[in-house]
């Protein structure tokens, strides 16, 4: 008897030694990524559970050992190995209006082109849980898999829901394999044929892992509204992406006009702001990646960031400017204001004034990537829980008026290129 406590001690030590490198590798790889932090504190908490277990007098047990979370927790540090450019871990989505309606994605990657969902119960147990073999209530992966599917409609990327892929760490029965294709969600893992009498009477309850954490007491919706009735923006997930095309917004237009992204970045400028950016430009130039980015796709913007960039140009551009905003605008396609869509229900902020908002909708409803500096505006929409489809620029200011008061880093520095 003595000699199975002192197992099962030995077995928990070697779990918070497990947890221990978990903690090493999120804080070795994976800083940079969303949520990290919340990762981290995950690990410490079922660290903290274990380590409690060996100071508890009643001694430890097989159950209180196989509760941990650990298992769950290291299967999304692999997934964060195995994916493509991994942007978040844990990031909470939301399935319709209200706080508790949510979904928590695993990790997300491509920037938010992918969903990814970790799954460490057993076969077995999952194939329990789908047939109602669990006095628990637990949804079954299948119900999790239809609300990610709503939910990745509801938060396109690029104005494409995100691709869902389930990985499972200890195999899939082919039944439930084969379901979850047909609801569109990619699985990873060990798919194997099921054997009935295999999957009877599991011990469900002794393989918990976190699959029901993220379901967040949200109710079921009717099969026909997929989950999106009530939601007042909801059209947007009808939205086809117009990639042949590129949006682009006051920020971007100055950008590419400006004397500094056209040869004018050797000069020491007399504002701080000016010499920053130049710095950027003589670093990396600004003008190569646009037009790079342009190719031969049409150029749109609208009728509001026109004029005003027209009437900014007009203000403080040089004659270089004006000539190159000239040859710009030739090359634009002009639209009209789109005030409706997702965009519009925006709270104005110290990020988002009207007009900005106003582009931005007229670009997102019109399903065209917005190419923008004004990361303050993104950043702003995705705390209210919408996601622009963007590529971003470094911002750049018009410069031309500024070069006869301004100090030529090098002699040969008399004027700008055209």
């Amino acid at each position: 008897m003595e000699t199975g406590i002192e197992d099962l001690k030995h077995l928990v030590l070697n779990k918070v030694q497990d947890g221990e490198n978990l903690l090493q590798q999120v804080q070795s790889h994976f800083t940079a990524v969303e949520g990290s932090k919340k990762l981290e504190r995950r690990i410490r908490s079922e660290m903290k559970f274990l380590q409690k277990l060996l100071e508890a007098k009643t001694g430890v047990k097989k159950e209180h050992i196989l509760s941990s979370n650990l298992g769950s927790l290291a299967a999304v540090v692999e997934i964060l190995h195995q994916c493509e450019s991994p942007a978040a871990v844990f990031k909470p989505f939301s399935l319709e209006n209200g706080p508790i309606s949510r979904i928590e994605v695993d990790v997300v990657s491509k920037g938010g082109a992918v969903w990814h969902k970790a799954i460490a119960r057993k076969a077995e147990a999952l194939e329990d849980i789908s047939k109602g073999r669990t006095s628990c209530g637990q949804k079954s992966v299948i119900d999790q898999a239809s609300d990610y599917i709503k939910c990745a409609r509801l938060h396109p990327h690029l104005f494409n829901p995100p691709k869902v892929v389930f990985h499972f760490f200890n195999s899939i029965s082919s039944t439930i394999a084969v379901k979850l294709g047909k609801l569109g969600v990619d699985v990873e893992g060990d798919v194997r044929p099921v054997m009935e009498d295999e999957f009877s009477g599991s011990d469900t309850s002794s393989d918990w892992d976190r699959d029901e954490d993220d379901s967040e007491d949200y109710e079921e919706e009717d099969e026909e509204n997929n989950g999106m009735a009530t939601l007042p923006h909801s059209n947007h997930c009808n939205m086809v992406q117009q990639s042949d095309k590129l949006f682009l917004d006051i920020t971007c237009m100055v950008a590419y006009v400006s004397s500094m992204t056209n040869g004018g970045a050797n000069y020491r400028f007399p504002k701080t702001i000016y010499n920053q950016q130049a710095e950027w430009e003589r670093l990396s130039p600004a003008k190569p990646k646009l037009d790079a980015l342009f190719g031969d796709k049409q150029l749109v913007t609208c009728r509001e960031a026109l004029i005003d960039f027209q009437t900014l140009v007009e203000r403080m551009g040089g004659p270089g400017e004006k000539q190159r905003t000239q040859d710009l605008i030739s090359r634009l396609d002009i639209v009209d204001d789109s005030p409706c869509g997702r965009v519009s229900h925006l709270q104005l902020t110290s990020n988002v004034k009207t007009r900005s908002r106003l582009i931005f909708c007229t670009a997102d409803q019109l399903g065209i990537v917005i190419v923008t500096a004004n990361t303050g505006f993104v950043r702003s929409a995705a705390s209210q829980g919408i996601e622009i489809a963007h590529y971003v620029h470094e911002p750049r200011v018009l410069t031309e008026q500024q070069e006869r008061y301004s100090t030529p880093l090098y002699p040969s520095t008399t004027e700008n290129a055209s």
